[in-house]
């Protein structure tokens, strides 16, 4: 398992994306909007890490003792949302500032995953089963009862996000 990505819920995407483009170099890759059914939206942007130069996640690197897998850091997603949508909301009860919504960790099989999790009991979901979109399979924990931390696992052929997965998740966590 590796971090595929770290999703941030803030006030200002666009301070918040400024400060990660100029303090560690991250690329906008993507911009996109998400409108929600209530009328309300969030505007979000997917950010790759300056390592991100092949197509692939991991690729191999000549070590002292011979070749190793190396891995790109995570990518970065950052949403912002109308006060009113699941983001300003979230946001609101944090202080207005918001913080960092889940990590992301890539997997094999995500069903595998959420049922090896939920027999051992180390997680409830958002949902039943993934959330599926071309080229993604994805699914959210709940708030995690010792850190606090929502968990996403993912499974991607595709790069980048599906907005239509990204509704779904965000929508999952009301």
């Amino acid at each position: 398992m590796r971090i595929d990505h770290i999703a941030y819920r803030v006030a200002d995407r666009k301070k918040t994306a400024e400060f990660f483009v100029e303090a560690f170099n991250y690329i906008i890759s993507d911009e996109f909007e998400i409108n929600f059914e209530d009328g309300s939206k969030a505007r979000c942007y997917a950010l790759v890490p300056p390592e991100r130069v092949y197509d692939t996640i991991a690729f191999k690197a000549w070590a002292m003792f011979g070749e190793v897998e190396y891995h790109s850091p995570p990518e970065i997603f950052i949403s912002e949302g109308t006060r009113e949508s699941i983001v300003g909301k979230w946001v609101s009860e944090r202080n207005s500032i918001g913080g960092i919504h889940h990590i992301a960790y890539q997997v094999d099989d995500v069903e595998g995953v959420m049922r090896q999790w939920e027999t051992n009991g180390w997680a409830e979901f958002t949902t039943t089963h993934p959330i599926e979109a071309d080229g993604l399979s994805q699914c959210f924990t709940k708030p995690h009862p010792l850190t606090g931390v929502i968990y996403e696992f993912i499974y991607r052929t595709k790069k980048g996000f599906n907005i239509e997965n990204v509704k779904d998740l965000m929508e999952s966590t009301t």
